[in-house]
């Protein structure tokens, strides 16, 4: 994809394909999320969504990390956003959204782990742990003593929430970014939900899981694309933080028109996408096989990112939706943001 721009391009009209009979209507809400304000952030993202009515929408996708916000230095910094599954801030927000949009809703969050520390204990041990909090100075060791292993506090996830408001689904961040390192623990691996028309086979990523693994792997290993064209998903979702890329000396990055979207990013991401619309051998492939599974039906790409600046690192938000296939090959952006906007964004791929 050499080019995209901020209007959705026009679609020639054609039957749904057989996999999906129906249209599938695709809400992305991309917001300024303020680190360390969880009832701020939800009050925001239900500012947001009001306007939306009650079956509207198949899917709604919030950012990673979407009330906590993402940069933490360190595990005793992001104690207190730790969430438990299905009972913390992003899964009532989600359950709450789900029923009454009458909608799937999947949201990035800070995943407590069932041995962390709980900072609002009340005994002398968390009094201890208070203190440490507050002070802002626990060392490896402390740390250590906190979480019982010192190997991370909690998961970066993401949760899957049905229409009903039940959770159906809980993935965790495969590949981390440096940030995850100074708390997460990495996931299992990459996962995919069978959820009703017409969402089908969804496979969820978390932002660094649409890179090469630590920016080490072969490029063209495309883990995750891979595992899609394997599995068969029929839809993409990636909840991210996904940052404006560095400059490179001696060159400066470019200033970005803030009324547009990031067409490098856009690209960017197509390219991660490879095997989906050009399955030709690699990395994953042996020699003389062409492994398409996928047979050529359309793959929904969801990208929900973030605006605004967090201790220095600006978020380039360009939440968008691609539709993406290998037979023919083609890319199409069906609608997307641009890097500065607040709002949600509504695509419809038929």
């Amino acid at each position: 994809m050499s080019h995209a721009s901020s209007a959705p391009p026009s679609r020639p009209s054609s039957p749904a394909p057989l996999y999906r009979r129906s249209s599938a209507r695709i809400a992305c809400v991309q917001y300024d999320v303020k680190l360390g304000r969880v009832q701020e952030n939800s009050a925001k993202v239900e500012s947001l969504t009001q306007h939306l009515q009650p079956g509207s929408i198949d899917l709604l996708v919030l950012p990673e990390m979407c009330l906590s916000g993402y940069i933490f230095n360190n595990p005793t910094s992001i104690l207190p956003y730790l969430e438990p599954q299905r009972i913390g801030p992003t899964s009532l927000l989600a359950r709450s959204l789900a029923q009454r949009l009458k909608c799937h809703v999947i949201a990035g969050y800070p995943e407590a782990l069932p041995s962390a520390p709980q900072p609002f204990r009340s005994s002398s041990s968390s009094s201890k742990r208070l203190n440490l909090m507050s002070e802002g100075n626990a060392g490896p060791d402390e740390m250590k003593q906190l979480d019982g292993e010192g190997t991370g506090v909690g998961h970066n996830s993401a949760l899957v929430v049905g229409p009903t408001g039940e959770v159906i689904g809980n993935y965790r961040k495969t590949f981390r970014f440096e940030t995850d390192k100074n708390w997460a623990r990495e996931g299992d691996g990459f996962m995919h939900f069978d959820l009703p028309d017409p969402l089908g086979r969804v496979a969820v990523g978390i932002c660094m899981d649409m890179n090469p693994k630590d920016f080490i792997a072969p490029w063209d290993a495309f883990e995750l694309a891979n595992y899609c064209r394997d599995n068969s998903v029929d839809m993409l979702v990636v909840p991210m933080n996904w940052l404006s890329p560095p400059a490179e000396p001696p060159n400066e990055t470019p200033e970005e028109d803030p009324q547009s979207p990031s067409e490098s990013n856009l690209n960017y991401w197509a390219a991660r996408l490879q095997p989906l619309h050009d399955p030709v051998p690699g990395y994953t492939t042996p020699r003389g096989e062409v492994s398409d599974p996928l047979e050529g039906k359309e793959v929904i790409f969801v990208a929900c990112n973030r605006i605004g600046t967090e201790e220095g690192t600006k978020f380039v938000g360009t939440s968008s939706v691609m539709t993406i296939s290998s037979n023919p090959s083609r890319i199409e952006l069906v609608e997307c943001c641009n890097i500065s906007e607040e709002r949600v964004m509504i695509a419809t791929v038929t």
